[in-house]
C-alpha cells in the first residue's frame, strides 16, 4: 500500500530573499541602492537575499522606504516563512504509527 504523503515539500518554501530579489531585479534597482535607501550594511542585505538571515522589523521599515511595500508585508512574508519551516520540522518528526492516526 502506498504511504499517502501529507504537508508541505521544502522546495516550495520560499525565503523572503528571493522576494526581494524579484523586485530588486523587475524594477532595475541593485543591491547596493538598496542598502543606501535602506540604511543596512551590504552583509546584511546579502544575507537576506541568500536566505542566511530574516527580515528584521528594522529592515522591512526600510524597506517599505524604498520600494513602496508596506513593512507589513515584508513582516508577514517573513512570519509564515518561519511558520512553513516550523510545520516542516514539525511533519518530518511525526512518526509511521502517529501518521496513521492522522
Amino acid at each position: 500500500m502506498a504511504v499517502k504523503k501529507i504537508g508541505i515539500s521544502r522546495d516550495l518554501i520560499i525565503h523572503p530573499g528571493e522576494t526581494i530579489a524579484g523586485v530588486l531585479e523587475d524594477r532595475g534597482i541593485t543591491q547596493a541602492e538598496l542598502l543606501l535607501r535602506t540604511g543596512v550594511s551590504s552583509s546584511y542585505v546579502s544575507n537576506v537575499i541568500a536566505g542566511k538571515k530574516g527580515i528584521s522589523a528594522n529592515f522591512a521599515m526600510g524597506l517599505e522606504y524604498a520600494l513602496g511595500v508596506p513593512k507589513s508585508f515584508w513582516l508577514n512574508l517573513q512570519a509564515n516563512y518561519e511558520a512553513e519551516l516550523l510545520e516542516l520540522d514539525e511533519e518530518q518528526t511525526i512518526t509511521e504509527e502517529e501518521q496513521e492516526k492522522i
